[in-house]
């Protein structure tokens, strides 16, 4: 994959965007690349972000110790989960978040390991309420080929 630096309009629209979407202040040296249709956000070197919508990476979470909404699974669904299956109602434990339709959201387990990216499908209220179906689409999870660049790439910076 090639990768080049943002200009700084670029970078400063980039950066803004983040915070609106996600409340966070990053900074640092932002590079975009380009994979088969794919877009990828590199800060500091480090697989930050993944297509347009600006999905985070657990690396970046990770790294920077990142808060954002979150759901608790019990550890049945962890294994499922970690696999790239979609997360479905009954293996939600707890909910840290509004958890609207398209909200973009953090999988943890109880140990409050970060295992996976979702996109909710059902309302955190429907899914309380009804205890099936499905919760969430998986984005992103420990193990995948998104886990596989950030790590390759960062091997070098401690993450």
């Amino acid at each position: 994959m090639q990768k080049h630096l943002l200009s700084e309009k670029d970078k400063r629209e980039f950066l803004s965007r983040v915070k609106e979407k996600y409340g966070w202040e990053l900074n640092g040296i932002v590079e975009i690349g380009k994979e088969k249709k794919e877009v990828y956000y590199f800060i500091d070197g480090l697989l930050a972000f993944f297509s347009e919508e600006l999905i985070p990476t657990i690396c970046l979470i990770q790294k920077f110790k990142l808060n954002m909404p979150s759901v608790t699974i019990d550890e049945g669904a962890v294994k499922h989960v970690v696999k790239g299956a979609d997360l479905f109602a009954p293996g939600i434990v707890s909910y840290d978040c509004e958890c609207k339709e398209g909200d973009i959201v953090l999988v943890k387990t109880k140990t409050g390991l970060p295992v996976s990216i979702i996109k909710v499908v059902m309302s955190k209220e429907k899914a309380m309420a009804e205890r099936k179906g499905k919760f969430g689409i998986n984005l992103h999870y420990v193990s995948d080929k998104i886990w596989d660049m950030c790590n390759v790439r960062s091997s070098s910076s401690n993450v």
